[in-house]
């Protein structure tokens, strides 16, 4: 690929160096994402979303947080009703487990009838643990309802990008696979370039690029979809060196949406490639397998990652 004429209309300088000047932040409200590696984001409020943080959170880590409160709670008030002198009758002995597992049996709103308040410390004791278990025991499942109904897709990105000549043009592309034995319906794709620019000014900041994909909606994605983007007249990556493009601070920033055809829903995927995930003269290799004894074609999922060098023309 060529530079653009030096008559070409003004584009801003791209900072190809990671030491570049940034006005500097105060750290108590920016951190920086591990996901995008240099981007920073406000996160002011992300410690108070309470919660996102439980929904987002893995399974074990929900369940973990479920049985830790719910052993906190009763610890607590089997030690308030053990202070009590002679709170709770029908006792075995005067041991604190005890009261703890008639706590258990409150919160639970278990009541075998073995145990009793006989107080009224007791008695408000009962109450106020009762009111607690009632509201705590429903956001849980609340919680656990909203877990299990929010619609995932399982939509594989390759995990590298590949620059490569497609129909004479130098083609940046990647592909994605549905994971699922089903169909998303309308699905739409988005390519967007961020990378460190400096200004006329000289102010070096990070610009989102929406780059022009050769197609970019598929009337239902059921097997594999080959994304691309011409590197020509208006791309942000025309006239960039394989050299220049791995010394670059960019990321691609690939999204994907469409209706799951099983559940109704709309479902989302993203992926991330940075330099180190930009193979230059690279294509992928085939999916598509054919058995020896039937002759029937199917896709090996397995080869979505798979690349080897292009041809060289």
């Amino acid at each position: 690929m060529s530079k653009p004429p030096s008559g070409a209309a003004h584009r801003p300088t791209r900072a190809l160096s990671k030491s570049a000047e940034s006005i500097p932040v105060a750290s108590s409200k920016f951190k920086v994402n591990a996901l995008r590696g240099s981007t920073v984001e406000v996160s002011t409020s992300a410690q108070m979303d309470l919660y996102h943080w439980v929904v987002s959170m893995g399974w074990l880590g929900y369940l973990g947080v479920f049985a830790s409160s719910f052993l906190l709670v009763n610890a607590l008030f089997g030690l308030l009703y053990y202070l009590g002198e002679s709170s709770i009758g029908g006792l075995t002995s005067t041991s604190y487990w005890e009261y703890f597992f008639f706590s258990v049996q409150t919160l639970a709103t278990i009541g075998y009838g073995g145990k009793f308040p006989q107080t009224l410390y007791a008695d408000v004791l009962v109450t106020l643990e009762a009111m607690l278990g009632l509201l705590g025991l429903g956001l849980f499942a609340a919680v656990a309802f909203a877990r299990l109904s929010i619609p995932k897709a399982r939509i594989i990105f390759s995990d590298v990008a590949v620059i490569a000549p497609f129909e004479g043009v130098p083609t940046l592309m990647f592909r994605v696979a549905n994971e699922r034995n089903n169909r998303i319906i309308g699905a739409d794709v988005e390519l967007s370039l961020l990378i460190r620019e400096t200004t006329q000014e000289g102010l070096s900041l990070r610009k989102i690029h929406d780059l022009k994909l050769l197609r970019s909606h598929t009337p239902m994605l059921s097997l594999t979809w080959l994304i691309c983007h011409p590197i020509g007249e208006g791309s942000p990556l025309l006239g960039l060196s394989a050299d220049e493009l791995q010394k670059s601070e960019f990321a691609l920033i690939a999204t994907i949406k469409g209706l799951d055809e099983t559940i109704s829903q709309t479902v989302h995927a993203n992926h991330i490639y940075s330099n180190a995930d930009l193979l230059w003269g690279h294509r992928f290799v085939d999916m598509f397998a054919e058995d020896a004894t039937t002759g029937k074609s199917h896709i090996d999922l397995t080869r979505i990652h798979g690349v080897r060098p292009a041809a060289k023309s």
